[in-house]
């Protein structure tokens, strides 16, 4: 094998996405495929309390908050992806469900925003999922920083 296959291949192999796949594309199928391994409540209650979070939606936007120790946070939306286009702020509470999701509901000025995700890692990266058996059930991407 040359120097460029051997380069191309290290490249696709290294590539965390599918050529072509944004995040937004991504089933838990894929990140599974990638190596994915669920957090478990334990890592979820070190990782959760007191995090910056950061999350990327479907439709472009991306949301801030900080999980705060009672359990609410207010958050801020660039607005790409809405209708408006608007950036906004929603007051919105966290909590850890018994049956391992991280649950969020955010009160935006005309929606609410609320679902329960199952956490997996890719290496630095952080994807919540509503199921944890349906490989085609799709995956939205975090980020945690304290």
């Amino acid at each position: 094998m040359n120097k460029l296959a051997a380069a191309l291949l290290a490249l696709v192999v290294a590539a965390p996405l599918t050529f072509g796949q944004t995040s937004a594309d991504l089933k838990l199928g894929d990140i599974k495929a990638q190596g994915a391994k669920q957090l478990t409540v334990e890592e979820m209650r070190e990782l959760l309390p007191g995090a910056k979070v950061k999350r990327m939606t479907k439709t472009g936007s991306t949301h801030f908050w900080e999980n705060s120790a009672d359990g609410t946070f207010v958050a801020s939306s660039d607005g790409r992806g809405s209708t408006s286009q608007v950036p906004g702020r929603g007051k919105g509470n966290w909590h850890l469900a018994d049956n391992g999701t991280y649950c969020v509901i955010i009160e935006w000025k005309s929606t609410t925003d609320q679902g329960c995700r199952y956490l997996f890692k890719v290496g630095d990266k952080y994807y919540g999922a509503g199921s944890v058996g349906n490989d085609a059930a799709n995956v939205t991407e975090f980020e945690f920083g304290k």
